[in-house]
């Protein structure tokens, strides 16, 4: 008995040295790649930090590292084949991504040439039966902007839907809710997109978790997007519904908060609930086997071709393109209209533009502001369309119409004049 005890120390012991080495050769070589690959990994570090739709990627990857280490096996296997394959189809994405300048198809690139590394570095076994976690890790990559306009109109007529059918007297225009009391516009940010991600990331941790097969999993994920779309429309449905009955027009904005938060506790309750009901995973204790040996050639050429790949884009895609601009942007005459000076509580923000010019066009009827904006070519920090520059609030417009409506934007209701 002795024997056998020191036999399972002995295993342990060489279990953990072998795994620390293989954590320490995957710490490397991530490194590595993000050093290669640069600016790409800090421009989604950026923006998770940034932009609070997105605070979500500084939690994905020590998600993704306890649900390996929890609840996943540690199989013993060194070949590394669809590794290194993954990483060779992820460099030509990333290469694409810089080349055309898109940061989304660049930050999938690096996400996969990283769950690449891991078959590299663990072992093609190790990459199939962590398929699942890895997967998680594309939640690094901060999108989701494009489905906000479908967002609006999912929950503008789902909200429409359901007033109209407790009797209240609505119509819809675009995302403007019109009623008794005043027009509601659901705003980008009462889209749910926050509410959408959140659902799904922790609704992929608790698949993981609580299921075995992945067809339950994915339908658990389907089940959880479509609640959260849901869950949102109801909040608004609720906000509406609840003015039209009071007739308050101002005061709102705690109730936007309040009603926010807890609908976030209800879905992740609600997500908890059905998951639990349906669970079938069998609990599993993890014995300390140990790691498969990394295969030092292989990881070298892995890391070998993406710097190959990084210096190619420094040298190839990156290179400045030297093009002037324009001294000054010219203003069109438009016959009947005076050109005067840009008004000031008024602007457009055009990040990194090499030129710029606005003015008022002025009229005996109304007035026009116009804003320019000269980019010689489309390039990295300087790009034409990007997160950084933007339309006016809509705080920053002028009434310029007579007749009078309440508008209800996120958390404030404010009365406007309209054409």
């Amino acid at each position: 008995m002795a024997t056998r005890r020191m036999d399972s120390e002995t295993v342990k012991i060489n279990a953990h040295g072998s795994w620390a080495k293989s954590l320490f050769a995957c710490a490397i070589f991530m490194a590595v790649a993000i050093a290669a690959t640069w600016p790409t990994g800090a421009d989604m570090a950026r923006t998770w930090i940034s932009s609070s739709s997105y605070h979500h990627g500084l939690f994905v990857a020590p998600a993704a590292i306890w649900m390996i280490h929890r609840y996943s096996q540690r199989p013993l296997s060194a070949g590394a084949f669809i590794g290194l394959l993954i990483i060779i189809a992820a460099i030509g994405v990333w290469l694409v991504g810089r080349a055309a300048n898109v940061a989304l198809v660049e930050q999938v690139g690096l996400v996969s040439i990283l769950i690449g590394g891991v078959g590299v570095v663990f072992g093609d076994r190790a990459l199939l039966n962590w398929a699942w976690p890895l997967l998680f890790l594309y939640f690094l990559v901060p999108a989701g902007e494009s489905l906000v306009p479908a967002l609006q109109i999912a929950t503008a007529e789902i909200v429409v839907g359901a007033l109209a059918g407790v009797g209240f007297d609505v119509a819809i225009n675009g995302v403007i809710i019109d009623t008794n009391v005043g027009a509601f516009a659901i705003a980008e940010a009462c889209a749910g997109l926050r509410l959408l991600i959140a659902a799904l990331m922790i609704s992929t941790i608790f698949a993981y978790t609580a299921f075995e097969s992945w067809p339950r999993r994915i339908a658990f994920l389907i089940f959880a997007a479509a609640f959260a779309v849901f869950a949102n429309a109801v909040r608004a449905f609720v906000l509406i519904a609840a003015a039209i009955l009071t007739g308050k027009h101002t005061g709102v904005g705690p109730d936007h908060y309040i009603v926010g938060w807890a609908l976030y506790l209800g879905v992740l309750i609600t997500l908890a609930l059905v998951g639990r009901r349906f669970t079938n995973r069998r609990q599993r204790i993890a014995e300390p086997t140990p790691a498969p040996g990394a295969s030092l050639p292989v990881i070298a050429l892995a890391a070998g071709l993406i710097v190959a790949a990084g210096v190619y884009a420094h040298k190839m895609l990156d290179h400045p393109v030297d093009r002037t601009p324009p001294t000054t942007l010219t203003l069109l005459n438009a016959p009947g209209w005076r050109i005067l000076p840009p008004t000031a509580d008024w602007r457009t923000i055009h990040a990194g533009a090499d030129r710029t010019a606005a003015a008022t066009y002025a009229s005996a009827e109304t007035n026009i502001y116009v804003s320019l904006a000269y980019f010689t070519h489309d390039r990295r920090g300087r790009e034409i369309t990007s997160i950084n520059g933007y339309d006016p609030d809509e705080n920053d417009w002028r009434p310029t119409g007579t007749e009078t409506a309440v508008v209800y934007f996120f958390g404030s209701a404010q009365k406007r004049n309209f054409q």
